[in-house]
C-alpha cells in the first residue's frame, strides 16, 4: 500500500509517498515560502537530494509538479492511480473528532469551522485537502488531528475556570497540540531504552512552533499549548503566554479589532518581532554567540520559558524518569540543548557536552550519572501518519 503524506504549515509543506507494507520512504519532498518569490522544493530519493526554483501560488501546480516528478522524471510509480490513500495532518478538530478519520463533506466543514482557532494551519490543510479532490478524486483520504494524543487528560486539566456556559456553548477548554510529534517520540523512547526510564516522560517538540508534554504511564497529563497553538513558549512568530489583559488593554488603547489582535498573537509576536531581524533561530543562535546584547536577552526569554515549563511539567508528574528534545530546533541545536539542560541542575541533569555537538541524529546526550535520561529523537510524524492510516483502510 503506498500512502501519500501532506504535512502542511502556513508557508511549507512536507509530502512523503510512503511503501508501508515494506516500510519505505520512496520520495520526500519539503516545500518552504510557499507564495513567495523564492519558494523552491528539496526533494530526496535514494539518498539522492535535488532542490528546485518554483514560483508556484497554486496547490493545484504543486501537486501537478509532484506528480510530474515521480511518475516521469524519477519513475517511482507508473501511474497515479498506485497510490492508495492520501493522508493530511489537521490541527485543530476542536471537540469533533477522537481520532483519525476517512474525510467527507462533513468532515471538512468542520475542519472549516475551526480556521478561527488555528488560522495559520488550518486554511492550508483545508486547501490541500480540496486539492487532492481534483486530482486524485477516487483516493480515499484521510485526516488525522494534531490535538486527539493529548485526549487522555482529566478534566480538571482542560477546564478553565470561567463560567461553564462557554464551553458548553463554545467547546472552550484546553485542547493541545503537535500530538503526532509527541505520539512518535514517546514510543520511540521505550523502544530505545527498553522501558527502563520511560514511566515518566516529558517531550519537548521545539521548532518554529513548540509545546512541551509531561506523559505518565503512556498518558499526557499536560501539555503547553492550550485553546489554540498560540499559547506556551516564545515562538517564532507567536507570543506564548501572555496575560488577556493586556489584550484587552491594548484593544482599548490601540483601537484593535479582534482580527488584528490574532494577527499580532500569531504573526507578528515571538522571535522575529523581538529581534526584528528573523524568527529562525539559527540566526537568534549565531548572534547570540556574538554576545550581541538584544539577541542575548531574546534567548534567554526563550530558554527560559521553556525552562519554567519543564519545572511545571516535573510537578504534574511528581519527578521526571526521562527528557525527550525533538523537532527543528532541539534536533540541531546544540548551544540550545546546553542552555536548557545547564539550567535543569536543580533535578540533577548532567549533560555530556563531548557528545552534544551533532545535527538530525538519535543519542542520549545525558552522562551515566545524571539522575534524568535525556535524549534527542528526531521526530517523524509522516511514520505515525502511514501507520494510522493503514490501520483505518486495512
Amino acid at each position: 500500500m503506498k500512502i501519500l503524506i501532506i504535512n502542511s504549515w502556513s508557508s511549507s509543506l512536507k509530502f512523503q509517498l510512503f511503501d508501508i507494507l515494506n516500510d519505505n520512504i520512496l520520495i520526500e519532498w519539503i516545500i518552504e515560502k510557499i507564495s513567495l518569490k523564492d519558494s523552491f522544493i528539496k526533494y530526496e530519493v535514494n539518498n539522492n537530494k535535488n532542490k528546485i526554483l518554483e514560483e508556484i501560488k497554486d496547490h493545484n501546480e504543486w501537486l501537478n509538479l509532484f506528480l510530474d516528478i515521480i511518475l516521469e522524471k524519477e519513475k517511482i510509480i507508473s501511474d497515479k492511480s498506485e497510490i492508495n490513500a492520501i493522508w493530511h495532518r489537521v490541527v485543530h478538530w476542536w471537540a469533533f473528532f477522537s481520532k483519525p478519520v476517512l474525510i467527507n463533506e462533513s468532515v471538512i466543514e468542520k475542519i472549516s469551522e475551526c480556521i478561527e482557532l488555528a488560522p495559520l494551519h488550518n486554511p492550508a490543510n483545508l486547501n490541500w485537502i480540496i486539492a487532492c479532490r481534483k486530482i486524485f478524486w477516487l483516493v480515499p483520504q484521510v485526516a488525522c488531528f494534531d490535538t486527539w494524543f493529548h485526549q487522555t487528560m482529566e478534566e480538571e486539566k482542560y477546564l478553565y475556570a470561567i463560567d461553564l456556559k462557554y464551553y458548553e456553548k463554545y467547546w472552550i477548554r484546553k485542547y493541545w497540540f503537535h500530538g503526532i510529534s509527541h505520539e512518535f517520540v514517546s514510543k520511540r523512547a521505550e523502544e530505545i531504552l527498553w522501558k527502563e526510564k520511560t514511566w515518566k516522560l516529558i517531550t519537548c517538540h521545539v521548532g518554529n512552533w513548540a509545546s512541551i508534554s509531561a506523559i505518565k504511564n503512556w498518558k499526557v497529563v499536560n501539555t503547553s499549548m492550550w485553546f489554540t497553538p498560540v499559547d506556551g513558549l516564545v515562538m517564532g512568530t507567536r507570543s506564548g503566554n501572555i496575560d488577556p489583559s493586556v489584550l484587552t488593554f491594548l484593544m482599548d488603547k490601540e483601537n484593535l479589532s479582534t482580527k488584528e489582535m490574532n494577527n499580532i498573537l500569531n504573526k507578528e509576536s515571538g522571535v522575529l518581532w523581538l529581534t526584528w531581524v528573523s524568527g529562525d533561530m539559527r540566526e537568534t543562535e549565531d548572534w547570540y554567540l556574538s554576545k550581541d546584547e538584544k539577541f542575548t536577552l531574546v534567548m534567554e526569554m526563550y530558554i527560559s520559558r521553556i525552562v519554567q515549563t519543564i519545572g511545571q511539567s516535573i510537578a504534574d508528574l511528581n519527578w521526571v524518569d526521562t527528557i525527550i528534545l525533538t523537532a527543528g530546533v532541539l534536533e540541531n541545536s546544540w548551544v540550545i540543548r546546553k542552555l536548557i539542560l545547564e539550567r535543569l541542575w536543580f533535578i540533577w541533569v548532567e549533560l555530556d557536552e563531548s557528545i552534544n555537538d551533532f545535527r538530525w541524529e538519535e543519542r542520549i546526550i545525558s552522562t551515566k550519572d545524571s539522575k534524568v535520561t535525556v535524549i534527542v529523537i528526531p521526530t517523524n510524524e509522516e511514520k505515525m501518519i502511514a501507520e494510522a492510516t493503514y490501520n483505518i483502510l486495512k
